[in-house]
């Protein structure tokens, strides 16, 4: 894909229950959004960078960024029960009404704030790269949590495994890996986007993270997450 136009989409609804106004809560001493908004002017890959909000705090915190807000989410993309790819769709359509469209789209949520520019320029090229339309990152899971080792327990309290092909006893070593999407970057062709109004296209690949990953559900993970980024800027000092 020679000069693709690129948008990174940035989903900021208000209204939050787990953590009130989570999206402008801050860990050291700037909110997610910003971390957000600022990883995506940090890779140099994006054309338009666009917070959907249906918060005018939130589009004036863009705003002092620099990042322009045309509009506001509508209230029925907003609601708990709305799907981010809803609103992905009405962006682009909207966008496009106004004779400005793209080939690529990357969604970086505020609650994910340990990713980093690196992390987003691999997950695009990974889209963009032959073969694929789409790319996300992904955690490693414990082996201790592997599916093979998981219950279900019905009504009765009655244990079975939740894979059909598990056995009592697994041994350790011959477990494979598996892997769980951990929200720090999608990226997706925005053809495939639309035809499948799914952000993993019609082949994602995925982006192993090896290092320890937050996404912001409840205060305690905001204290983790503040943790981690205070353990990661001593590392950069001492390095």
């Amino acid at each position: 894909m020679s000069d693709p136009r690129r948008i990174a989409i940035i989903p900021a609804r208000a209204g939050s229950k787990g953590v009130p106004d989570k999206n402008v809560r801050r860990i050291g001493g700037v909110s997610l959004l910003e971390r957000a908004l600022r990883c995506a002017q940090e890779t140099d890959l994006f054309d338009r960078i666009f917070v959907s909000t249906d918060s005018p705090a939130y589009a004036q915190e863009a705003a002092r960024l620099g990042i322009e807000t045309p509009w506001l989410r509508p209230a029925e993309l907003a609601s708990d029960t709305a799907l981010v790819a809803d609103a992905i769709r009405h962006t682009l359509e909207t966008f496009a009404a106004r004779r400005e469209r793209f080939d690529t789209l990357a969604l970086l949520e505020p609650s994910s704030p340990l990713r980093t520019p690196d992390i987003v320029r691999r997950t695009v090229e990974a889209a963009e790269a032959q073969g694929w339309d789409a790319a996300f990152t992904v955690s490693p899971v414990p082996l201790s949590f592997h599916p093979l080792k998981q219950f279900r327990i019905d009504g009765e309290g009655a244990a079975a495994f939740v894979m059909r092909e598990a056995v009592p006893n697994v041994n350790r070593q011959s477990l494979e890996r598996t892997f769980i999407r951990n929200g720090l970057a999608y990226a997706v062709r925005v053809p495939a986007f639309l035809e499948t109004h799914s952000i993993h296209g019609t082949r994602a690949r995925a982006i192993v993270v090896e290092e320890p990953v937050v996404s912001i559900d409840t205060q305690e993970d905001l204290r983790e997450a503040e943790r981690l980024l205070a353990l990661r800027e001593k590392g950069s000092e001492v390095s």
